[in-house]
């Protein structure tokens, strides 16, 4: 029966990884979340691996299979203890892809609340507080209420730039 594994790749070698072990008819997950990056004035929002520089491998426990693993270009090796590789529960990877979306892309989870001191964590205001007003209409999207020149202004911001203060 198949199993879990953790496996750690190289650096920035894990698209290498995944797809050299997918070529090898190994499962690869690898779960993502999408970042906000500010460069020359620009705000693009890119995708960036949950874990950075692990896979999650869905094979046999045989040598055969942990051979085929431990020989892929990318890999650095299999998480092992005592000198065997170490299975991970499937419950932890079922519950993973359930609160990612259906391109594998797991959301920052957010409970703010009218009223919560929240932190810019990136971009132009970076460190930056504020108090939470409200969710706006499209999604991800909140209103906060910054203190500006004796004065509070409402700001419309990214809610995976917030974090509670």
């Amino acid at each position: 029966m198949k199993k879990w594994f953790v496996v750690q790749t190289n650096p920035k070698e894990d698209s290498i990884a995944a797809s050299f072990l997918d070529q090898q008819g190994i499962g690869v997950y690898q779960p993502f979340m999408n970042k906000w990056v500010f460069h020359a004035r620009k705000k693009t929002l890119k995708k960036y691996p949950l874990f950075p520089n692990y896979l999650f491998v869905h094979a046999l426990p045989i040598e055969e299979d942990l051979h085929k693993i431990r020989w892929c270009r990318g890999v650095k090796r299999i998480l092992i203890n005592n000198n065997t590789p170490v299975p991970i529960d499937e419950e932890f990877i079922i519950q993973l892809r359930s609160i990612g979306d259906s391109s594998g892309i797991i959301a920052k989870p957010v409970d703010f609340k009218p009223g919560d001191l929240v932190r810019v964590s990136s971009g132009p205001l970076k460190d930056v507080y504020g108090i939470f007003d409200e969710w706006n209409s499209d999604k991800g999207r909140v209103k906060i209420l910054v203190e500006m020149v004796n004065t509070k202004a409402k700001v419309m911001i990214d809610a995976s730039l917030l974090e509670k203060g």
